[in-house]
């Protein structure tokens, strides 16, 4: 899929998994970002070789888009940056686990690129698949 995903897929309350996500994308591993301060997994993304070590050398969350196809700095556009507070790999070194935290200090933002009803950006796993397995309950509409 190379376009932005449609409002029914990213607000629906239908269970649509896209199973062939990688299947085309190579030179990339997963990471998984979750908050420093709460823990809370705010979102799952990707990294090729020169997001990390952008990542890595300016400590602010520099991802690689498998939608778009080019780097994306979290934030870039909407102001809603993240920084990099640690980073971890996991045993087989096939994944990643950034922590960070709002940037600037202090600052409160989500960080996906969807809004809830009021305009503020939220996390990314705002919807929980409910015990049919076919629907989702929205957590932060």
């Amino acid at each position: 899929m190379n376009a932005r995903p449609g409002k029914d897929l990213e607000n629906g309350a239908t269970l649509a998994l896209d199973f062939s996500k990688l299947d085309s994308v190579r030179g990339v591993v997963p990471v998984v970002v979750q908050r420093a301060d709460t823990l809370e997994v705010v979102l799952l993304a990707y990294v090729n070789r020169e997001a990390f070590e952008l990542s890595m050398r300016t400590r602010r969350l520099v991802l690689w888009s498998t939608s778009r196809d080019k780097l994306w700095e979290k934030g870039a556009e909407s102001g809603h940056r993240f920084e990099i507070e640690a980073a971890y790999v996991n045993c087989e070194q096939n994944s990643l686990l950034f922590k960070v935290l709002p940037f600037p200090r202090g600052a409160t933002h989500g960080i996906c690129h969807t809004c809830n009803g009021t305009g503020a950006a939220r996390n990314c796993f705002y919807r929980r698949i409910l015990p049919d397995g076919a629907s989702l309950c929205n957590e932060d509409p």
